[in-house]
């Protein structure tokens, strides 16, 4: 199977990210005494007022590898959707993506029809209640 020039120019793309990434695996992301490298993203410790935590808020993001728990591929979670997870979504600051997009993807599909057919389970029920 050959690849349009989209999945070619998207794959280029990922592995570019990964590769940029991959260097910024040890930096701690917290330390008040080391700068922020190229392409962070600065933390807005207000918005992060809603972690109840003793440990040290991070002062920056940065892409973080990711390796996906059921499928093993290497994805790139991306600077700014750390901020917005964190700090837009409220959510616990001690969380990390553990699935790649694609098995999101799969699991949010397999919830939803879980929850349709639990629905209508519970329809039925009650009608024949």
């Amino acid at each position: 199977m050959t690849m349009t020039s989209n999945e070619s120019k998207l794959r280029r793309l990922q592995d570019a990210r990964l590769k940029r990434a991959k260097p910024l695996a040890g930096v701690d992301t917290c330390d008040p005494n080391i700068d922020p490298p190229a392409g962070a993203v600065i933390a807005d410790h207000k918005e992060l007022a809603h972690n109840n935590t003793y440990g040290r808020l991070p002062r920056f993001y940065v892409d973080k590898v990711v390796v996906c728990r059921q499928c093993g591929k290497e994805e790139v979670w991306l600077a700014e959707r750390q901020k917005w997870w964190y700090e837009g979504a409220k959510r616990n600051i001690n969380t990390d993506a553990v699935l790649c997009r694609s098995c999101r993807g799969k699991e949010k599909v397999r919830k939803d029809e879980a929850r349709r057919v639990h629905i209508q389970g519970l329809e039925r029920k009650q009608n024949a209640g």
